[in-house]
C-alpha cells in the first residue's frame, strides 16, 4: 500500500542471567545459592517466591480492597491456598475467589490454579477513624519445572487515607506466628470425598507396613507389660485394653499430623530431649521392677475406688492405658522413615491440619493392628496363674528394660552398651547359663541353658565393647579386637562431619566446595534420632563406607533443637522434614534429588548408593 511507519522506540527492562561466575565467590542470599546450584547442571534457575508471585493490595474505596497477584511465566498459584485475615483496622467480610484452571498437579492431584495474573475483591468494614488496614495474606505456588514452594504468609498494610489511590500497599517481610482474628474463609476448591478416602486408605496401608519396622516393635512390650501384668485379665478385657492403647497412640499421631499440616514441624522433636527420654525410661524401669515382684504399683485407694465403679465391667483402668499409649507413641515412635515422610509430606504440602490429623490417625490405626493382635493374643496363650505366669511377667519386665535402654541410646553421654551388657549377663544367668542341669535334664531346661549361655557370652562381649567406647549392641566388638588370628576389623573411626549452624555457613561451605571441585554430602542429624545414632555407630564406622567417602566433603546439620532458627532455615530451604536425611551434591553444586535418603541405611546399601553417584 506504500505506508511507512516512523521509527518506534520502547524502553524495556530485562533481567539478564549471569553470564559468568563473579570473581567474588561469596554467596549473600538464597537466590545466589539457587543460581550456584544450577550452574553447569542444565537445571532451571528458580525464582525467589517473592519474585515468582508478586502481591499488591490497594484500597479501591473505604469498604473494598483489591488484591492483585502478578504471576511469573511458567509458575502458578493454587486457588485453594489463597486466603486473607484482617488483624487490625477493619473487619473482613466473606469473599469469593475467581475460578481457576484445572490442572493435574504432581503434588496435590487435580487442583485449580492460576497461571496468569489474578485479582480478588475483599469487602471490608473499616473501624471508626481507621487510617489503614493490616492483614495477613497466605498463598502457595509452584514452578512448572517441578518445585513447590512452601506456604507463604505476608503481613500487608493498606492505607485508607487516599482510598482511590492506586499506590497504597506496603508489604512487610516475614510471617505472622499468631493471629487473633479467625480468617474469613473463601470458597475452597477442596479435596473430593473420593480422593480423601484414597488418602486415608493409603495411610492405613502405610501404617500396616510400618508395624513391621523398629518404629512399632518397641511399643509391643510396653503394651504386653500393661495388659498381662495384671492378675485376672480376661480375654475381653485384654482386647479392650489393647484397643484403648492403640487409640492413645492414634491421638498422639493425629496431633503430630495436625501440627505438620499447620506448621511443617515434627511435634515429637519437642519431646526428644534428655529429660523426656530419661523420664519415660525411668517409668519403664519402675514398671519392670514391679513385674519382677519387687513392689506393687497401685493408685490411691480413693481414686482406685472411683475408677473401679466406672470400669467394673472391664476390670481395669482404660484411662491409664490410653495415657500410656499416647506417651509411648510420642517418645518411642519418633523415628522418620520414607513411609512416614510420605504421609507427612501430604499434610505439609497441603497445609491442612485437619487432613494431616486424619491421615496420621488412619496410619496409627494401621500400625496398631499388630498391637491389638499382640495384646489380645498374649492372654489367650498365657495361663491365668501359677509359676509360669510369674515367669512370663518377668520376661515382659526384661523387655521393658530393653526398651528403656533402647531409648537411652539416643542420649550420647549414656554408656548404652554397658547397660545392654548388664541386662544380657543377668538374663543369661537367670536362664541357667551357669547352673548345673543335673543327670536327666528336660528339653526345656537345656533350651533355657543354651539361650542363657548365648546371652551371657553376648553380654561379656558387649561389656568389652562398652569399655572400648562402642555403642552398637548388634556389633559390640570387632573380630580383630578379641584376638582371632587373621581377622580383619571392618570397624573404623567414626567419620567426621563439619557442622553448619545456619544457611549462611552452608552457602559458604557449598561455595568453597564448588571452587575446589569437591562433591558434598549434607547430613541432617539429631541427638534424639535413634536411626541417626545407629548410622553413626554402624554405617559410618564401616571401613568400606569410610573409603567410599574420601573424595567428598561431609557437612552436618544438627537439628536437635526444634527451635533453632538457623537449622530450621536450612530444613525449609531444602524441604527436609526431619532426620535422618542425607542430600548429595555434585562438584558443581547440583543436588542429586533422586538420590535423597531418609531413615537408616546399612553400610552395604550406603556404599552401593555412593557408587551410583556420577
Amino acid at each position: 500500500i506504500g505506508v511507512c511507519y516512523a521509527p518506534i522506540r520502547h524502553s524495556v527492562d530485562l533481567d539478564l542471567p549471569t553470564a559468568v561466575a563473579s570473581s567474588d565467590n561469596d554467596i549473600n542470599s538464597v537466590s545466589d545459592l539457587q543460581q550456584l546450584l544450577a550452574i553447569g547442571s542444565g537445571q532451571p534457575e528458580f525464582l525467589d517466591p517473592d519474585d515468582a508471585f508478586i502481591l499488591e493490595i490497594v484500597a479501591d474505596s473505604k469498604d473494598q480492597l483489591s488484591a492483585h497477584f502478578r504471576i511469573a511465566p511458567e509458575y502458578y498459584l493454587y486457588r485453594d491456598k489463597i486466603s486473607f485475615v484482617v488483624i487490625e483496622g477493619a473487619t473482613l467480610a466473606r469473599y469469593t475467589i475467581p475460578e481457576g484452571k484445572t490442572k493435574q498437579d504432581p503434588y496435590f492431584g487435580e487442583v485449580s490454579i492460576y497461571e496468569r495474573d489474578v485479582t480478588l475483591t475483599l469487602p471490608i468494614t473499616p473501624e471508626e477513624n481507621a487510617q489503614s488496614v493490616e492483614l495477613i495474606a497466605s498463598y502457595q505456588g509452584c514452578a512448572d519445572a517441578g518445585i513447590c514452594y512452601p506456604p507463604i504468609k505476608k503481613t500487608v498494610s493498606v492505607s485508607l487515607i487516599n482510598a482511590i489511590s492506586t499506590s497504597s500497599a506496603e508489604i512487610k517481610s516475614g510471617s505472622s506466628d499468631t493471629v487473633s482474628t479467625a480468617p474469613s474463609k473463601p470458597i475452597p476448591n477442596g479435596i473430593s470425598s473420593g480422593t480423601l478416602i484414597g488418602y486415608l486408605l493409603a495411610a492405613f496401608g502405610t501404617g500396616l507396613l510400618l508395624s513391621f519396622t523398629p518404629c512399632v516393635l518397641p511399643l509391643i512390650p510396653i503394651l504386653l507389660g500393661s495388659v498381662v501384668g495384671k492378675a485376672g485379665t480376661s480375654r475381653t478385657r485384654a482386647t479392650w485394653l489393647s484397643i484403648v492403647y492403640v487409640l492413645g497412640t492414634a491421638v498422639t499421631y493425629a496431633a503430630i499430623g495436625a501440627v505438620a499440616g499447620a506448621t511443617g514441624e515434627q511435634l515429637q522433636a519437642y519431646f526428644q530431649n534428655i529429660w523426656a527420654i530419661g523420664t519415660i525410661s525411668l517409668i519403664l524401669g519402675v514398671m519392670a521392677l514391679s513385674m519382677f515382684g519387687l513392689f506393687e504399683i497401685q493408685m490411691p485407694s480413693a481414686l482406685q475406688s472411683r475408677l473401679s465403679n466406672s470400669s467394673r465391667g472391664l476390670g481395669g483402668s482404660p484411662f491409664m492405658i490410653f495415657i500410656l499409649g499416647a506417651v509411648s507413641a510420642l517418645i518411642v515412635g519418633a523415628c522418620v522413615s520414607p513411609l512416614l515422610i510420605s504421609i507427612l509430606s501430604i499434610a505439609i504440602l497441603k497445609g491442612d491440619p485437619w487432613l494431616g490429623s486424619a491421615l496420621m490417625f488412619s496410619m496409627a490405626l494401621g500400625m496398631g493392628l499388630i498391637l491389638v493382635i499382640a495384646g489380645a493374643g498374649a492372654n489367650w496363650l498365657i495361663p491365668k496363674s501359677g509359676a509360669w505366669m510369674e515367669r512370663v511377667k518377668q520376661s515382659f519386665g526384661v523387655m521393658l528394660i530393653a526398651v528403656a535402654i533402647y531409648l537411652l541410646g539416643a542420649i550420647p553421654v549414656v554408656p548404652v552398651l554397658l547397660l545392654w551388657s548388664i541386662l544380657l549377663i543377668v538374663t543369661g544367668i537367670f536362664l541357667g547359663a551357669m547352673r548345673d542341669t543335673g543327670e536327666n535334664p528336660s528339653g526345656l531346661t537345656l533350651l533355657c541353658k543354651g539361650i542363657g549361655t548365648v546371652l551371657l557370652i553376648w553380654g561379656v562381649l558387649a561389656m568389652i565393647g562398652g569399655f572400648s567406647g562402642n555403642r552398637s549392641i548388634l556389633s559390640p566388638i570387632s573380630l580383630g579386637a578379641i584376638g582371632i588370628p587373621g581377622a580383619i576389623s571392618k570397624q573404623a573411626d567414626t567419620i567426621q562431619f563439619e557442622k553448619v549452624a545456619n544457611l549462611s555457613e552452608l552457602e559458604q561451605a557449598l561455595n568453597e566446595s564448588r571452587s575446589s571441585g569437591k562433591a558434598v554430602i549434607l547430613d541432617f542429624y539429631a541427638d534424639w534420632c535413634t536411626d541417626c545414632i545407629r548410622m553413626e555407630n554402624t554405617t559410618f564406622r564401616d571401613a568400606s563406607v569410610v573409603a567410599s567417602l574420601t573424595d567428598y566433603r561431609l557437612l552436618k546439620v544438627d537439628v536437635t533443637d526444634p527451635e533453632d532458627d538457623g537449622t530450621d532455615e536450612i530444613k525449609k530451604r531444602f524441604g527436609v522434614f526431619g532426620p535422618p536425611a542425607m542430600l548429595f551434591f555434585n562438584t558443581d553444586g547440583t543436588e542429586h534429588r533422586d538420590k535423597r535418603i531418609y531413615g537408616f541405611l546399612s553400610a552395604p546399601r550406603f556404599v552401593d548408593l555412593i557408587k551410583t553417584l556420577p
